[in-house]
């Protein structure tokens, strides 16, 4: 017991202990909660002298001390291997359980000092994770081999290089453990199994790798050679399986880069991909052991973008941003129960944790169905500097100018199909934090008795861990709120100051639509509730659009339900009567898109939909047949609306965007809607025309009327027609010119339109880029344009008065005196 309990309280080695914890708490919190820009360096030095000292006190330890502090020392050193990654980068951002893995060998290490006393049985588990320990840091070993020709001379030069061969110098180690200090048979035996049992999982991850690359390349080249309407990477992403290794596959030279090849470690790929490099030591291997993926990058890139939800990810870049992190995020939303609209504004600030390099943070909002960006800022040398709307391609222009070419400050806001919006910031320089400001306008869900607020999520640089303020405003006092435990409540105003959460709604109880209505140049906007009401409809025809997410039976009782009228399915070839041998195709689909182009009888087909809420957008099929199909349908003038009966939870990205360009009368319900509509031979009537749109997921009709009346609403109800209306006459062949007047009127980014921020005045001179005198501007969370609610007009009658007792009393008591 003596003697256990002095190597537990050995003063010298719980001296090196405490070093070592001391150190990982630094890294492990420098690395996850706070990355302090540009002091990336002056922590590695912190962590590579603690390394340094500790290796010069080995050397003053009795022999008899010594047991066990060499691996403390490696393990110091490792960390400092870690921390001068941040500055010169020979590993990407590793995996998490490659980490896991490698801190759990690591401590294991440490109990070698102690393994005599442990039970057999722990002794065994130590030996096999000294086999583990073996292959990690034999692997980190190897991944380092071209560097070693350098880091020899550079050795003696710098010293700085014996990082290179800490692995190489770890493994050693731990063979040598197993042989001088783990004589007996059964712990050697463990020892072999630890390290063949990784190997095993690395052989057969290659195998899966290679199988899936072999197997890609097999899709693809059969449907390039069999593709008819649709692009060849449509097609394969039809039929690829969604899956970690597949994953994986498509990513090879974008996310994961290839280290043990003519590249070397600091070749950087050319990538299009707007996340951090990662380094998984499974898929590095097995990228040496693979044939190449015959997929071009183009085609690749928008697979990932349709089967994986990769569109920010594969967001084209023009600098890169894998040293960017979220710092702050500020949220302000402004909610009028009695009108189903809301403005959100989101402030937020990205920081460059690397000392010198220049990069381009990027995000991507999710907005409500029907929603519109309204506003955009950058802070410019500390000042807010608000957007100018123009047409897209003079703020695409301007923006790659400026920061591809001259590299000052722009912002961006770009529209995007499927409801999303992605903004560019330039340039985010090492050791500093840039702030932007974005607010977009959007309808509230409703859903029976009850109107939902939903946040808007985005994607960008890392957002872990980010603190958020939220301030939520109801401009009249709902009904019955309900919202997240984590809001605390003052009157109508909901705060919260938790970390970032991306899904959070509040719900309240609709009490119905206020009348009210805005006015601008000599137009009026008005406001009322939407509720469908179904005229006679025809159906000589009905049109499955099926999927992975319908079954066999469901198909079987939808044409039992038609009733003899004749039903058709796509089958990706061509349009054949339903049955067992026609739907087995479709059925294994991923997804689906369904020709509407090739109805011969639009106005009397029902096309029944059922999605897997996954596919290409209308804008990446550009340049194939489908898409010049497609394009020629939509801009006749005279093409009626498809009816549309939707029985999924939601509309693939496809058919969203034809929803919006007003391809479809729309209904949504269960199998047994699609026999009340055709047995009593009625559907959803199509009340929308050019001076009044509909927003079904708001229940509300916005229309527009010339004259002029009393400001009842905010501004926000001439942006909601606005940007809905675009939309509706742009998917019917209407002038640009038009549409682009009235976005710039309404202020609303649009396909046609953007907001910019420019450095300065010559800037936008340069670019063409002025500003509409006559519009609404930018909008804004202080002055929302409605006229206030009673009991606001008595608090602001309070106010005035109490102002004038102020300002008149010193008078008062003059005449009185």
């Amino acid at each position: 017991m003596k003697a256990i309990k002095d190597k537990l309280f050995d003063p010298a080695y719980l001296t090196y202990l405490s070093l070592l914890l001391i150190n990982l708490i630094v890294y492990w919190f420098t690395e996850t909660y706070h990355p302090l820009p540009g002091k990336a360096l002056p922590i590695f030095c912190v962590h590579y002298a603690s390394a340094v000292i500790a290796m010069g006190m080995y050397f003053t330890l009795r022999r008899d001390r010594r047991e066990g502090v060499f691996s403390v020392i490696l393990l110091l050193f490792t960390i400092s291997c870690y921390a001068l990654n941040r500055e010169v980068e020979l590993f990407d951002q590793s995996t998490a359980w490659f980490n896991a893995l490698l801190l759990t060998v690591s401590a294991n290490l440490l109990l070698v000092r102690y393994r005599e006393y442990f039970p057999r049985a722990l002794q065994y588990a130590n030996s096999f994770l000294l086999g583990v320990a073996a292959v990690v840091y034999g692997y980190l070993s190897i991944y380092l081999l071209p560097m070693y020709p350098i880091s020899i001379p550079a050795l003696i030069a710098l010293g700085l290089s014996v990082h290179t061969f800490i692995p190489l110098i770890l493994t050693v180690h731990v063979v040598l453990i197993i042989r001088k200090q783990l004589p007996a048979a059964g712990n050697r035996w463990m020892f072999a199994a630890g390290m063949a049992i990784p190997l095993v999982v690395v052989i057969a991850f290659t195998v899966r790798f290679n199988e899936e690359t072999t197997r890609l390349n097999r899709i693809f080249n059969r449907q390039l050679a069999n593709s008819n309407d649709l692009p060849a990477w449509v097609e394969a992403a039809m039929r690829v399986e969604k899956g970690m290794v597949t994953d994986r596959v498509l990513k090879s030279g974008f996310t994961y880069r290839k280290p043990l090849s003519l590249d070397g470690p600091f070749f950087i790929p050319e990538r299009r991909m707007n996340e951090p490099l990662v380094h998984d030591p499974l898929v590095t291997i097995a990228m040496n052991f693979s044939p190449e993926l015959q997929l071009d990058e183009e085609s690749r890139i928008q697979l990932l973008d349709t089967r994986f939800n990769a569109r920010h990810a594969t967001q084209e870049r023009l600098w890169g941003g894998d040293h960017l992190k979220t710092m702050y995020v500020n949220t302000r939303v402004q909610i009028w129960p009695r009108l189903h609209l809301s403005y959100t504004e989101k402030m937020i600030s990205v920081s460059n944790t690397s000392a010198q390099r220049r990069e381009e943070a990027i995000y991507t909002f999710q907005l409500p169905e029907g929603g519109v960006v309204t506003s955009l800022s950058l802070w410019i040398n500390g000042k807010e500097e608000k957007s100018i709307l123009t047409t897209r391609e003079k703020a695409d222009s301007a923006y790659r100018t400026i920061v591809g070419v001259e590299k000052r400050d722009p912002s961006l806001v770009r529209w995007q199909e499927g409801n999303t919006v992605s903004v560019r910031v330039f340039p985010v320089d090492g050791q500093q934090t840039r702030q932007f400001k974005i607010g977009f306008t959007a309808p509230l869900a409703a859903n029976g008795k009850l109107l939902t607020y939903r946040n808007s999520p985005f994607k960008g640089p890392r957002v872990q861990n980010v603190p958020e303020d939220v301030m939520v405003e109801f401009m009249s006092t709902p009904v019955n709120p309900t919202a997240p435990q984590y809001f605390q409540r003052t009157g109508n105003l909901y705060t919260s100051d938790k970390d970032y959460q991306p899904e959070w709604n509040i719900t309240f109880h609709d009490e119905g639509f206020h009348n009210a209505s805005f006015s601008f140049n000599d137009n009026e906007y008005t406001l009322k509730p939407y509720a469908m009401q179904r005229v006679p409809a025809v159906t000589d025809a009905v049109y499955l659009d099926v999927n992975a997410s319908w079954t066999m039976a469901e198909c079987e009782q939808v044409i039992k339900m038609a009733g003899g009228r004749p039903v058709y399915v796509w089958t990706g070839q061509q349009m054949a009567r339903a049955d067992k041998s026609s739907l087995a195709a479709p059925l294994q689909f991923n997804f689906s898109l369904f020709p509407v182009h090739r109805i011969p009888n639009p106005a009397t087909a029902l096309l029944v939909t059922k999605s897997t809420g996954i596919s290409p957008h209308v804008s990446e099929l550009e340049g194939s047949d489908f898409k010049k199909g497609l394009a020629r349908w939509l801009a006749r003038p005279e093409q009626p609306k498809i009816r549309l009966l939707d029985l999924g939870p939601e509309l693939s990205p496809y058919l969203k965007s034809l929803k919006e360009q007003r391809v479809f009368r729309y209904e949504k319900g269960g199998l047994l809607l699609v026999k009340v509509l055709l047995d009593s031979g009625q559907f959803a009537a199509d009340i929308e025309t050019p001076s009044q749109v509909v927003i079904d997921e708001a229940n509300l009709i916005i229309g527009k009327k010339p004259g002029t009346g009393q400001n009842s609403a905010p501004d926000h109800l001439m942006r909601l027609f606005a940007y809905n209306h675009i939309i509706q006459q742009k998917g019917r062949g209407a002038m640009p010119d038009s549409l682009v007047a009235l976005a710039q009127e309404a202020y609303v980014v649009t396909p046609l339109t953007s907001l910019v921020v420019l450095e300065t005045q010559k800037d936008y001179d340069r670019f063409g880029i002025k500003d509409s005198g006559n519009s609404l501007k930018n909008a804004s969370a202080k002055a929302d344009g409605a006229v206030p609610e009673p009991h606001e007009w008595a608090l602001i009658i309070l106010v005035v008065l109490t102002l004038l007792y102020v300002k008149f009393k010193p008078v008062w008591n003059r005449s009185n005196a």
